[in-house]
Parts: structure tokens; C-alpha cells; sequence
């Protein structure tokens, strides 16, 4: 019987109590099944009926005819990987009709099989080649193929998903429960959750946390039972008498209240001691008892005691072998043919402690009871136990993921065999769940023998568990276990020190720590027996980088000129590649623009000569290359590079790069005007950077959002965006912080919350020079600071504001577009004194270099001022010119607030303008096939092929909406106005008119479908 169930006198089995639960939940049924996902948290303490009332909704829900599918965590596999998602999909999933998997794309169900290794992989993608290995900190593409997968099978009837007990999860499945909260399915699914709150781990904190501040998620907390439920639950043959002793003893626990009702009377305390007794403690610490009362645990501890032996037996044996069980499994685990087996689980089940689960599996009725039948065994048993599964799994040639939990509570140190299980282990998870590979690594060094100093393999293996830990995001503790494999290597192993150094100083990076970064790589650095090799060469790029971050721009261009001059001598091609990059992004924060120019060309020339693999050596050489050209407005080669690193990135598995190269390549899409594509940039930094669980990478990531969220008028968004990052950089003075900052002034500005931007720029007071501020975006710095000042009444401030930008520019000699910022605040700053003829034409001069740079979204800026102006001036049709050049500029890029600025304008000059905001092709786009992008022309490929854009999305496992902004950016490149127009420019591309191969001709026909419908 299950806890809630009731009465006890009769068996009925039905829901006692939960009204106002069972109405929340059964709203959530009722609701349209439209795209839209549902997430309630059902919590409680252990007993108190959570998973009856789960059982409850799905009941309900299959008579809806929803699909139904239910998965829990377990308290001794906790460390399998995605555990409760494979529960709950993984049966499901392998029955499903490999041709309907097919409709997914091969990419997508490639992606899933990484997961569900039972799932029907179509004959197509079979055909595709080799599996396409998720790497640590790109798990986020991983996540985004099971989304894709609950939308599918959500699609038409609805999906009820419940997971249940997960305080016992494991860490990749809260990962992908994060995601799945902060990008709902689009599609009717209704996400159940339940778990103990005081038994909720930090990670499943963290991610529910977000998402009830996010208002995404409804909660049901479920008390205890009244008196009156009590009464109910008991039954009228339970006296009153008797009815309030179980009360008090329970607690009004459901679970405990059934187990107390069996009890013999002489069991049970009185009122004044049921009060005093403290719960129980358990001797065990891989299933308790821990918090349930010890009067529970007391009868359920005899209830076990008082079975035969061999069903006793057969009860600690299937506790050990897992939760659902298999009956051959629990025979080999107790040392007992199949048929006694059998004979003694029947009794099991009749005697209610074990139930169906499934066709040739059982599960026990509550997890509490495994825990008892588990602390029932001894402790010497459990051993040997362990031992036996893990044998009879090695058998049946189980995947090394089963066998390990059995490894870790049976193998004695010194057994290789466990450690290579072990170590397999961890290979085979690493790429989906580097949290479980360094849980396996930590227990094959427990068993792994102690010899001392120079112990290579016990380095080796503590080494792979730092970098597991630290793609997990568990940055401390990869940064201590770090520290201590460098005090057990001697000086002597330098490029294994070098190795650890390296990638100690990167966590110590991604902490915000820059200065300790550069303080522990100079210290191994001045400990090298010789500075003229490759070891002494990475020390310092390394330093040169963190100098770059610290914001000392004379340490790092000495770093980085030295390792230069260093790298010659031993002809290190892609860490000459690197020190040219560093130095030509350290000459751009020097102010040294001609400098600049020279060591940028110097770095394309060598980043460009080297294979992938080279490059894949140094990619951190793209990094600061690409960051280099966006500062020189060099933006087309700035947005190859960072492509190329990106696709190298995850290719070779760097995914500690992810995030930086992603907000760069977002950066270099805004400054282009491609606000769209530069949002899913940032979107996916910030996936990226939730995985590593850098408070340093997430701020700068969301930092970006916030300003994309701006100029795209989503400004409350953009509110929520900039308040986050600003509590994630921190209150201190570096160049993050005052990113963050200025960002979010940007938003209240664009609110028209003058009081909040006002409170915010008062940080600037102290240090109005902006020395942290890379040299190149000063001048676009204090732009918007000089249109603060004017927004705030502080016209003097303007001039100041307008004064600094002019003599930031002025030494960053050709770059047009720099200047042009100049030019813009000066234009306010007439327009605000009184002078708009001057102001007019001061703002067509920085429209035109903005437009000379590459910049349009700026140009457009400038274009809105001079429009103003003029206006001001008294040149109505020269005004209604350059405002409607400003608003085609803004809906060009998709900068909506300000398009509806430039609207405005318009009206009041008299001009008829539609309401709301419209959409145009950019003429610049309008290049041809070459100027498409790697990603688009990988979806103009799918495009011919008569895709749609929900294949293309689950081919390339990428969202729908993202699909669609690339195909708006193909279509426009390409100068056609529709998907059949993109088929027919490729197919002139690949052949004459008159001779178009079928598969564009049906292609065409297809695309023009879509047109129509869309």
C-alpha cells in the first residue's frame, strides 16, 4: 500500500486529502495544450506522499491522453549519468519507430544516442559517419538535443513528465534540467518535479532557485495529514484513542503512519516521548535511514526481521541491486539459483514490501524500505554483495557505467581490475557528464597504491580529475586538487609542471582571480632551470595574457615581446602565432594604433598559415587576434577568426575558450548591426559559461545580453539582464565591473529611467579617464556618457563627456569609425547649446564614418541626431531624409526601441509612418553566395535539399528561431526575397538556367510551400 492510500480498514485505494494540490495539478491538465511548458515542484519529506500524488496526476493524465512518462532518482546510483532522464525516456525512447526518429535529422539523434544508447538510430545516420562527441563545456548542445526530443514527442497529444526523489540526482541530469527551465520546450509538456527540500544538493538548489525567481515554476508543498486525514486515512476501525497515539507518532507522515498502524501496541511511545526522541542515525552512508524517526525505522527494521530467511536474504540482495531490480541480477547478487530467487521475491511482493515495476523488473514500494532491507544486511555481506553484482553485470558484458557503483563498494586498494573499470568509467562519461568522470577518478585513486614521490600514474590520474572537475564547473576544487599534484611533482618534471600551472592559472582566470593567475605563473617561471625553451615560452604568454586582463598594458606587451623573441629561436609556429596576437591586441591597449596595424598583419599572416591541428595547439592565438581586428575595424576578418576558433574549439574539446570566443563573435555582429545572430551569440555564451560556473565568464556573458536586449527595445529584459551580470562581476573597479555597469546604465536610459542610470553613473565620478577601458571603445564610452549628461539636464558634463571622446579619438588615427563616436557627442552637445546647423553636419560627418567602418547600427545613431537637427534648423525635407534613413538603418538591423525613436521624430515632423516596428533587407548583405557565413551556408545546403527549418534545427541542433534568422541573413545576402528565391541563386551557382538539377527544381517547389504557408 502507498502512504497516502487509504483507509487502512478497507484498502480503498484512494487519494486521502490534497485537494488544493490535487485542483493546481489538475489545472495544469486542463490548460490548452498550446506550445507553452508547465513546471511544478512538488515538495516534502521523505514519506509525505509526493510520489502518490505524482502517481495520481499520471493516472489522470493518461486518461487525458497525454503521453505519460515517469523517472526517479536512487540513492546508490546517484552517480549515473542523466540517471533519472533515462529512467523516465530511456524505454520509451527505444521503442520508437526508427523511421519517426529520422524526421529528427541525424545530428539530433546522434546526439541522443550519446544518452539513450538503446534509442533506433536510423539507417541514414548510421550511413553519416562517426558520432559527433559532446565535449564538456558544449554539453549545452547535448541539452538542446533532448529539449528537441520532449518537443517531439510532445508534438500533438502533450507530455506529462514527473521526476521523482531528485535529491538523489546526479549532476548531469540538474544540468539539463537548468536548461530545460531557462528554454522551456516549445511545445505542450508538463514537467512535474519532486524531491526533499532538506536534502536538496547546492547544484538542484541552484537551478530551482533560478527558476521561482524567474516566476517559471509553480511550487506545492505538502504538509503533514490534519487529525481529520488522520481519521480518514485510518479508517473507522482504528479506535480514537489508538488514532491519536499514531497521530503524534507520526508526525501526521503518511509513510510513517502506515508503518506505525501495523505496529504492535506496545511499540508505540506516548505522546511526551514521541516528542523527545531525536530521529534516527545511520551506520550506513550509501543507503539511510537518516531523519526518520526510530520508532519507523524500528518497525520497519522488524517487519524484515520477522521474514523467512532466504526472502530476508533475497530482500538485502535486491536493495544491493538496484532500484528497479532484475530477478537474475538479485539471485546472483544472494548466491541463489533463479528459481529460488523467484520463489522467495513472490513473498517479497505479497508481503507488500517489494511491486511490479515494469515487464521482469520490481522496485521496492517506497525508498525508505530499500534503505531499511539495506541497513538490515551486515556490513561484511555488503561487500561480498557488491562483489557479486559487480561480477555477474561483468557476465552479461554491462557497460562499464553499471558496473562501477558496485566497483566503488567492493574493491580493496591495490585491485587493478576495479581501477581499470574505474577509469573506463570516467572515459566513457567524460564528454556528457565530467562531474560523474572526476566522482570515478577520486575513487580509482583511493584504490589506487601509494609509491611516493614521482608516482606517474597516480599524477596522471589526478590531473585528468582537476580538468573533469574544472569543465564540471567545480573551479576550487580542480584549483586545490591542482595545488597539490604541483607539490608532489619535483622541479625537475617541467613540462608536466607547466602543464598543471597552465591550467591552474586559467581556473584561477575564470574565478576573477587574475592577479593571483599571474603570480603563480611567474613563480614557476622563475623556478625553470632554463629560460630559453618551450616551457619558459608558455609561462609567459600565459603571463601576457593575464596582464591584458588585469588591465596592465606595459606588463603585457613586455610578456608578449618577450616570448616573441624567444619563440624564434626554437620555431614554436603556433605559439608564434599567439605572441603575435597578444602583441598586437596589447599595442591596440597601448594606444600604438600603427603598431597595431603591423602586428595584426603579422598574426593573420601566421594564424592563417597554420593547419587545424597547429591552431588547435593555441587557440587562445584566434582569441586575441579577433579581439585585435574588431579594435582596428577590421570586422569581416575579426568574424572569420573567431569562426574558425570556434569550430576548432569544439572539435578538439577547448571548451574553457567557448565563452570568450562567443562573445566575440556576438561583438563583432553587433558593430555590424546583425543584432539577431549577435543575440544567439551571447545566448549561447551564456549556456557555455553556466557549465564552467565562471561568475567571471557568466557576468561578461550576460553583460552582452543586456546591451544586445537594449538596442532591440527589450528593456525590461534588458533590466533583468544587467542587474544579474552587475551581482556576478562584483563591486570591484576592473574593466568587467564597469562594463556590467554601464551596460545597465544604457538600459535605464533607454527605459527613460533617468534615476537609475543617474545612480549608476555616479560610479564614473572617480575615475573619468576610463583607464581600464580598452583605448578603441573610450570614445564609444564617453558617446553615451555625453548623451547621459544631456538626457540628466547636465549640459557641462556633456561638454566634458564630449571633450574626452574627441581626445580618445584623436590617437586612434585611421579608424574612422572611432572617430566617428567623437563627431556623435559633439553633434549632442551643439544640437543641447543651441547650434543644430552645426550639429546637423557634425552628425552626417560621423554617420559617414560609421558607414566607411562597417558600423550601421552607429551610422544610424547618427543619422537619428542629424535628422533632429536639421529638423531644429528648419530644413523639413532634408530632415525627413536622414530620420527615414535612420529608421530604415534601425529595422535593418533590428534595433527596435530606437527604430520606434527615429518614428517618432517622424510624426511629429507630419510624416505618416506605420505603427509598430517592420523589418528590411540591408543592401549591404546583398553580396552573393561568398559572403555567407560557414553556419549559412551549411543551412542554405539544407535549404536546396528541401528541408524545412525544423529539420534544419534538429540537423544542426540548433533552434527553430535561430534557423530562421539565418535563413533571413541568406535570403538577404543572396538579394532574393524567399526560400524558392535561395534555391534558385544556388542552383544558377551550380549550374545554367536551362539545366537546373531535379533536386533544385523539387527543392524550389518545396520552398515555395513554405513561403505560402509562412
Amino acid at each position: 500500500m502507498w502512504g497516502c492510500d487509504g483507509a487502512l480498514g478497507d484498502g480503498a485505494p484512494r487519494l486521502v486529502g490534497r485537494e488544493r494540490e490535487r485542483e493546481l495539478l489538475k489545472h495544469a491538465l486542463d490548460c490548452p495544450r498550446d506550445s507553452v511548458a508547465r513546471v511544478i515542484e512538488v515538495v516534502g519529506e521523505p514519506g509525505i506522499g509526493k510520489s502518490r500524488l505524482l502517481g495520481e496526476t499520471r493516472a489522470a493524465a493518461n486518461r487525458q491522453d497525454w503521453v505519460v512518462l515517469a523517472g526517479h532518482a536512487t540513492e546508490l546510483e546517484r552517480h549515473n549519468s542523466f540517471g533519472v532522464f533515462l529512467d523516465a525516456l530511456g524505454d520509451h525512447v527505444a521503442s520508437l519507430d526508427p523511421a519517426d526518429l529520422a524526421g529528427l535529422g541525424t545530428e539530433l539523434v546522434r546526439e541522443l544516442a550519446m544518452v539513450f544508447p538503446r534509442i533506433p538510430v536510423p539507417t541514414a545516420c548510421v550511413e553519416g559517419g562517426n558520432e559527433r562527441l559532446v565535449l564538456g563545456g558544449e554539453r549545452y548542445r547535448l541539452h538542446l538535443a533532448i529539449r528537441a526530443l520532449l518537443e517531439h514527442l510532445a508534438s500533438g497529444p502533450g507530455l506529462v513528465l514527473t521526476l521523482d526523489d531528485l535529491h538523489w540526482g546526479d549532476d548531469a541530469s540538474f544540468e539539463l534540467l537548468g536548461y530545460l527551465l531557462r528554454h522551456p520546450p516549445c511545445a505542450p509538456v508538463a514537467l512535474l518535479l519532486a524531491y526533499r527540500p532538506r536534502q536538496r544538493p547546492a547544484r538542484l538548489a541552484a537551478v530551482l532557485t533560478q527558476a521561482t525567481r524567474e516566476g517559471a515554476m509553480r511550487r506545492i508543498e505538502l504538509g503533514p495529514f490534519s487529525r481529520d486525514e488522520v481519521a480518514d486515512f485510518l479508517g473507522p476501525d482504528v479506535d480514537e484513542a489508538r488514532r491519536r497515539v499514531l497521530h503524534q507518532a507520526s508526525g501526521g507522515n503518511p509513510f510513517y503512519l502506515e508503518a506505525l498502524a501495523h505496529a504492535p501496541e506496545e511499540w508505540l511511545p506516548s505522546v511526551a516521548g514521541t516528542k523527545q526522541r531525536p530521529a534516527a542515525r545511520s551506520r550506513n552512508s550509501v543507503l539511510s535511514l537518516d531523519g526518520v524517526p526510530p520508532v519507523v525505522s524500528a518497525t520497519l527494521q522488524a517487519e524484515l526481521a520477522i521474514l523467512p530467511e532466504r526472502v530476508r536474504l533475497i530482500a538485502h540482495a535486491s536493495a544491493v541491486a538496484g532500484d528497479p531490480f532484475q530477478p537474475d541480477l538479485v539471485a546472483a547478487v544472494a548466491g541463489l539459483s533463479r528459481q529460488e530467487a523467484d520463489s522467495a521475491l513472490d513473498e517479497l511482493v505479497a508481503r507488500d514490501l517489494a511491486q511490479p515495476a515494469g515487464p521482469g523488473r520490481f522496485s521496492y514500494r517506497h525508498p525508505i524500505v530499500r534503505a531499511a532491507a539495506y541497513e538490515d544486511a551486515g556490513a561484511g555481506w555488503l561487500v561480498q554483495a557488491h562483489a557479486r553484482a559487480w561480477n555477474a553485470l561483468e557476465e552479461r558484458a554491462a557497460s562499464m557505467v553499471r558496473r562501477a557503483p558496485h566497483v566503488e563498494h567492493a574493491a580493496l586498494p591495490g585491485n587493478d581490475k576495479a581501477i581499470a573499470v574505474l577509469v573506463a568509467t570516467a572515459e566513457a562519461v567524460a564528454g556528457r557528464a565530467p562531474a560523474d568522470a572526476a566522482h570515478w577518478l577520486s575513487v580509482a585513486l583511493r584504490l589506487l597504491p601509494d609509491e611516493g614521490e614521482g608516482d606517474i600514474r597516480r599524477l596522471e590520474l589526478t590531473m585528468d580529475m582537476a580538468r573533469f572537475l574544472g569543465i564540471s564547473g567545480q573551479l576550487w576544487e580542480a584549483r586545490d586538487v591542482l595545488h597539490e599534484v604541483l607539490r608532489l611533482l619535483p622541479r625537475t618534471a617541467a613540462d608536466r609542471r607547466v602543464r598543471a600551472v597552465s591550467f591552474c592559472a586559467r581556473l584561477e582566470q575564470f574565478l576573477g582571480r587574475h592577479a593571483e593567475a599571474s603570480a603563480l605563473l611567474l613563480a614557476e617561471l622563475r623556478g625553470l632551470p632554463r629560460l630559453e625553451d618551450g616551457a619558459a615560452t608558455t609561462l609567459q604568454l600565459g603571463l601576457a595574457e593575464q596582464s591584458i586582463y588585469r588591465g596592465d598594458v606595459a606588463d603585457a606587451r613586455t610578456w608578449a615581446s618577450t616570448a616573441y623573441k624567444l619563440i624564434d629561436r626554437h620555431e614554436d609556429r603556433p605559439a608564434q602565432a599567439t605572441a603575435a596576437s597578444f602583441l598586437a591586441y596589447a599595442d591596440c591597449l597601448a594606444e600604438d594604433v600603427a603598431a597595431a596595424f603591423e602586428h595584426c598583419d603579422d598574426a593573420a599572416l601566421l594564424v592563417d598559415g597554420l593547419t587545424d591541428g597547429e591552431l588547435s595547439q593555441r587557440l587562445d592565438s584566434v582569441e586575441f587576434l579577433g579581439y585585435a581586428e574588431h579594435d582596428l575595424e577590421r570586422y569581416d576578418a575579426a568574424g572569420r577568426h573567431f569562426e574558425r576558433g570556434l569550430a576548432l574549439a569544439r572539435a578538439s574539446g577547448q571548451n574553457s575558450l567557448l565563452t570568450k570566443l562567443l562573445v566575440g563573435r556576438g561583438r563583432v555582429l553587433l558593430w555590424q548591426g546583425l543584432l539577431a545572430q549577435a543575440k544567439d551569440c551571447f545566448v549561447e555564451a551564456e549556456e557555455a559559461a553556466l557549465l564552467v560556473r565562471s561568475p567571471w565568464l557568466h557576468a561578461f556573458a550576460l553583460a552582452m545580453r543586456c546591451q544586445v536586449a537594449t538596442l532591440t527595445g527589450e528593456v525590461e529584459e534588458a533590466l533583468r539582464l544587467g542587474e544579474e551580470a552587475r551581482q556576478f562581476a562584483g563591486s570591484s573597479d576592473d574593466w568587467l565591473a564597469m562594463l556590467t555597469a554601464t551596460f545597465l546604465a544604457q538600459a535605464h536610459l533607454m527605459a527613460d529611467d533617468l534615476d537609475g542610470c543617474s545612480s549608476i553613473l555616479d560610479i564614473f565620478g572617480s575615475s573619468p579617464e576610463l583607464l581600464m577601458i580598452d583605448p578603441a571603445r573610450r570614445p564609444a564610452w564617453f558617446e553615451f556618457f555625453a548623451t547621459a549628461a544631456l538626457a540628466l539636464g547636465c549640459e557641462a558634463e556633456s561638454e566634458q563627456w564630449a571633450a574626452r571622446a574627441e581626445a580618445a579619438a584623436a590617437s586612434l588615427v585611421g579608424l574612422p569609425g572611432r572617430k566617428a563616436f567623437a563627431l556623435l557627442a559633439r553633434a549632442r552637445v551643439l544640437h543641447a547649446s543651441g547650434d543644430p546647423a552645426r550639429a546637423s553636419a557634425t552628425a552626417r560627418t560621423a554617420a559617414a564614418g560609421f558607414t566607411k567602418s562597417g558600423n550601421p547600427l552607429d551610422a544610424a545613431r547618427a543619422w537619428l541626431v542629424a535628422g533632429t537637427a536639421t529638423a531644429a534648423a528648419g530644413e523639413r525635407p532634408r530632415s525627413l531624409d536622414e530620420l527615414e534613413q535612420a529608421r530604415a538603418l534601425f529595422a535593418r538591423c533590428g534595433a527596435n526601441g530606437l527604430q520606434q525613436r527615429a518614428s517618432r521624430e517622424l510624426r511629429r515632423l507630419g510624416r505618416r509612418v506605420p505603427r509598430g516596428v517592420t523589418g528590411q533587407r540591408n543592401p549591404r548583405d546583398a553580396v552573393g553566395p561568398a559572403a555567407l557565413t560557414s553556419r549559412e551556408k551549411e543551412v542554405a545546403e539544407l535549404l536546396v535539399i528541401g528541408m524545412t527549418s525544423r529539420q534544419i534545427a534538429a540537423k544542426l541542433c540548433l533552434s527553430p528561431r535561430t534557423v530562421d534568422h539565418h535563413v533571413e541573413h541568406i535570403i538577404a545576402k543572396l538579394g532574393v526575397t524567399s526560400r524558392a528565391g535561395v534555391v534558385g541563386a544556388l542552383a544558377m551557382v551550380n549550374g545554367d538556367v536551362g539545366s537546373v538539377p531535379d533536386v533544385f527544381s523539387g527543392a524550389r517547389r518545396h520552398a515555395e510551400q513554405i513561403d505560402r504557408h509562412d
